[in-house]
């Protein structure tokens, strides 16, 4: 990704630099200038200014044919001397001029030769720009008026070029608009290139975006009819109206999706929908009214200036937020926006006509595609570093709970050991167990826990001989192992040959002056730093263990209680089943177990998270705990399995409890979201011909079984 965004940025840049140079083409102009551009005139709308002109016996025709509602209604007398130019051409500015028709003088009267319209679109015009201009060649020694009209107030701008002279200045323009269009097209391309490497929608809705928008800015500027194949989508007034109101509803819809604003600003969202709606709305009038007319195009024109303020306080917004997106946006549009209203402007009258308001806002576009372009490749890249974040996450809190259960494992074997071993055999019995655990992990050759507190040093191995080894380690290199736990850095001794193999790995511990796990291991080992993280989980474990040994109700506790829902674990639940057993035989008292097993729990994982989980977890066995008799006896018998112990209770009033029990479970609400759980239970119960507890556990799991089977939420009780 980040190789592809330097490409794309390289050519950008280049495109960037070729567009610098042709505005400082244009910008200079060199020594390209009209002939002339002062004009007389007079305004047909006073009355005064007929009688001056009573010697041109149509003069009254031509100003009564204007209609009241036009504002502009001049009439300019061009130079005589036009014998002077080779081949003059009259330009007049601007182009939305709504009608500008040139005059000769015969015989007292204006006969027209020429009129041009505001959307004259029967053929590609010869310059770009669309202003009007008048070949006046074949006209020389003709005295020559110009009628202008237009709905407005307007101050029109006439220039009398040389031919070739304003030939030259429109191919300038002409290179200019090539480099904008080329630069907005390869942008095009670059996001093409993405989404098809990324599948983003963002990408999408740009390139949509951009696509229309370019066609609008070809067409609004003539470029277009460079591309006889592409003419025939500006070729009206109606062409440029769908086009401009098809690339507003791309771009509202774009801003949505880039700035995630459904998510971060939803009061906006919604107003967005409505430009939106209003965009689909104008779009199909530009198919039912033909021309559009002028009301609408006003209409359309005063919408998307109502839009500004909503994108300079949805961008305000986000940026107090701290959004990425929200600065990409703010640059790209910054420059756009103002661009924009000083063009829309200028065709109210309200601004001059001067280069950068007619053009600035082609040379914003080409700079608005290159920040979003830079913008989105950023927003996707952010996308990835959190979506790795989360998976990272994730990976790190199911090794933690897999740690947790085999932990829970290793735990249950420790306690079923204590109950067999003396307790001056506890310490060699822990140490015993969990560095043959270790050993299945990493290859190592001896180990040793050790730890200092209250200035007694602590030494645990798995032999005799091997402590003896490492007190004299200890003796040898004590200075370098107690700075290696004092910085918590796992790290090989640097001793002497005899002690070159020994790996230290620091354990952080309440009431130690300072512990760790010494491993003795091969030239070969080299830990990652997953597996420094593990080893140090790990020697944490195996020395709270053998801190708790010194007093037996602490390790017994610690090795038969599930830290999770401090309920009973497996082996300890399992141990008191056999107990009660026993005891409910010889009375001959009823007895019943029940399976409790939290539905699809591994949706609740995978959509909520382990967090949420581990909180569905501690709900139920609390739950369990306030509504069973205080006689019975909790156990997490697996990771979403309970296991119940009823003594004294028969089935059906096993049964009635458990009803309770799923019926007051309450959903969680996690970041607003409901996470609804249910139970399902299968119930079993002594009988005469039951030989065990395996027995029982078999047929409350096939009761569980059928729960599970029926769609879950049920309890069912065993066969009898």
């Amino acid at each position: 990704m980040i190789g592809r965004l330097h490409y794309a940025t390289i050519a950008i840049s280049i495109v960037l630099v070729a567009i610098l140079l042709a505005a400082s083409k244009i910008v200079s102009k060199d020594s390209l200038q009209p002939i002339s551009s002062n004009f007389d005139s007079y305004n047909l709308n006073n009355p005064e200014v007929l009688t001056k002109l009573n010697d041109i016996e149509n003069i009254g025709n031509i100003a009564s044919e204007v209609e009241s509602e036009y504002n502009t209604n001049l009439l300019y007398i061009l130079p005589s001397n036009l014998s002077r130019t080779k081949n003059p051409l009259l330009v007049v500015r601007p182009g939305h001029l709504r009608f500008v028709t040139l005059y000769k003088l015969s015989h007292n009267k204006l006969e027209p030769l020429n009129q041009q319209s505001r959307y004259d679109f029967q053929s590609a015009p010869e310059f770009m720009g669309f202003q009007k201009s008048f070949k006046l060649r074949d006209l020389q020694g003709e005295k020559l008026y110009l009628h202008i009209n237009h709905y407005k107030q307007a101050i029109p701008k006439l220039e009398l070029w040389e031919y070739e002279t304003f030939n030259r200045v429109d191919n300038q323009y002409n290179q200019l608009f090539t480099a904008i269009i080329f630069g907005i097209i390869l942008l095009i391309l670059v996001n093409t290139f993405f989404y098809l490497i990324i599948k983003r929608r963002e990408y999408l809705l740009y390139i949509f975006y951009n696509t229309t928008f370019v066609i609008f800015l070809m067409g609004s500027t003539g470029y277009i009819y460079q591309f006889p194949a592409l003419s025939l989508l500006a070729d009206s007034k109606n062409s440029l109206f769908i086009f401009l109101c098809l690339s507003m509803y791309a771009l509202y819809t774009f801003t949505q999706a880039f700035l995630s604003t459904e998510k971060l600003a939803p009061v906006e969202h919604k107003l967005l929908n409505v430009y939106r709606g209003a965009m689909v709305a104008l779009f199909v009038t530009g198919f039912i009214f033909n021309p559009v007319p002028q009301t609408l195009i006003n209409i359309t024109n005063f919408t998307l200036i109502s839009a500004f303020p909503l994108y300079l306080w949805l961008v305000v917004k986000l940026l107090r937020k701290a959004s990425r997106q929200a600065f990409f946006f703010a640059l790209a549009f910054g420059l756009l926006i103002l661009a924009g209203v000083c063009r829309i402007l200028t065709t109210f009258n309200l601004l001059p006509e001067t280069f950068i308001f007619n053009h600035g806002f082609a040379i914003a576009s080409l700079l608005e595609a290159t920040i979003f372009t830079l913008g989105l490749a950023d927003r996707v890249l952010q996308i990835k570093l959190q979506r790795d974040n989360v998976k990272r996450e994730f990976q790190e809190r199911t090794q933690a709970y897999e740690l947790q259960k085999e932990f829970s494992t290793l735990l249950n074997n420790i306690t079923e050991k204590l109950h067999s071993s003396k307790p001056q055999n506890y310490e060699a019995m822990v140490v015993g167990t969990f560095l043959k655990e270790l050993k299945k992990r990493v290859k190592f050759v001896s180990a040793a826990a050790i730890y200092q507190m209250d200035a007694q040093l602590h030494v645990f191995a798995r032999s005799t001989f091997e402590r003896q080894k490492y007190n004299q380690l200890i003796k040898d290199t004590s200075l370098q192992v107690k700075r290696l736990c004092d910085l918590n850095v796992p790290r090989r001794l640097e001793a002497d040959l005899i002690y070159e193999n020994m790996f230290v790995i620091p354990v952080a511990m309440r009431r130690h002056e300072w512990s760790c796990l010494i491993l003795e291991v091969g030239d070969e080992f080299q830990p990652t730093e997953s597996m420094l993280d593990f080893l140090q989980h790990y020697a944490t474990e195996l020395t709270r263990c053998l801190l708790n040994i010194e007093s037996l109700r602490l390790i017994k506790s610690k090795a038969e209680t599930d830290d999770l829902t401090r309920l009973l674990n497996r082996g300890a639940i399992l141990e008191q089943l056999k107990l009660t057993l026993i005891r409910s035989q010889r009375s001959n008292d009823p007895l019943s177990i029940a399976f409790v097993d939290v539905d699809d729990f591994k949706a609740v994982n995978d959509n909520f998270g382990h967090e949420s989980g581990d909180r569905c977890l501690k709900n139920l066995a609390n739950l369990l705990l306030e509504e069973l008799p205080h006689n019975c006896l909790i156990g997490r018998y697996g990771g979403d399995e309970f296991l119940v112990i009823l003594p004294k209770i028969k089935q059906v009033e096993a049964k009635r409890y458990l009803t309770i029990i799923s019926d007051k479970i309450i959903p969680l609400f996690v970041e607003n979201k409901r996470c609804h759980y249910t139970i399902s239970v299968g119930i079993s119960g002594l009988k005469k011909e039951t030989k065990d507890s395996l027995q029982l556990i078999r047929e409350a799991d096939k009761a569980l079984y059928v729960s599970k089977s029926q769609g879950k939420n049920q309890i069912n009780l065993a066969e009898n």
